[in-house]
């Protein structure tokens, strides 16, 4: 019986959201049973280039001011899938929160720092006290038509706040190496406790954009 956790940045998101386009916020519910392999599911990890993708932002009291946002990665500290046939079953995920950071800011040091310890603290992340996120399947279901192959549903633990949410994704298994790529999916981040709301005139975003990349070959 193996599980998927999916960190969804995590989460990372959790900080603020200049966001665009069609994207949805993903509904919640209660936490819910978790999803088991069958027997003969091949069993995949990880590898380095797995991450979730986030993006947040914020607008300002000042409605001349445009709105501002950044976008960056958190990387996984474990990751296991389990697939049958070539259909996704189950496994594991977890985020490392250590690894969080803004990419937008990589040519600014300073700011990038800066913002990045901001995001990491009791405001937003509150990194020291839960270093990880996870994300943990529930169901999968194939998809006909549009853009993507499967519905994936899970209980997303998200600083200490398990919270069951779906998103589709494009699931595929060649050889020995499984993909998973999310669409770009939105989550509110007062749902899992961060309330902070800004200040010197700017509105922190509800929601935070999150994409899963994740690449995992058979163990």
């Amino acid at each position: 019986m193996k599980k998927l956790l999916l960190s969804l940045t995590l989460v990372s998101a959790v900080a603020l959201t200049s966001c665009g386009g069609n994207t949805d916020t993903v509904a919640t519910s209660d936490a819910q049973e978790t999803a088991n392999s069958t027997e003969g599911a091949v069993s995949y990890v990880a590898d380095s280039t797995a991450v979730i993708n986030w993006k947040g932002g914020k607008t300002f009291d000042d409605i001349t001011k445009p709105e501002e946002g950044h976008w960056g990665v958190v990387k996984l500290k474990e990751g296991n899938v389990t697939a049958n046939n070539g259909v996704l079953e189950s496994g594991k995920f977890v985020a490392d929160f250590a690894t969080f950071e803004s990419k937008d800011l990589d040519a600014d040091p300073e700011t990038k720092a800066k913002l990045d310890g901001h995001l990491k603290s009791a405001d937003f992340l509150d990194v020291e006290k839960f270093s990880t996120a996870s994300f943990e399947i529930t169901g999968v279901k194939a998809l006909e038509g549009g853009d993507y192959n499967t519905e994936i549903s899970g209980n997303f633990d998200f600083r200490g706040v398990p919270k069951n949410i779906t998103f589709k994704a494009n699931v595929a298994v060649a050889d020995d190496v499984i993909t998973i790529k999310s669409e770009e999916f939105g989550i509110n981040r007062k749902d899992f406790g961060i309330t902070f709301t800004g200040g010197g005139g700017s509105i922190i975003k509800d929601e935070v954009l999150l994409q899963v990349d994740f690449s995992a070959k058979a163990n």
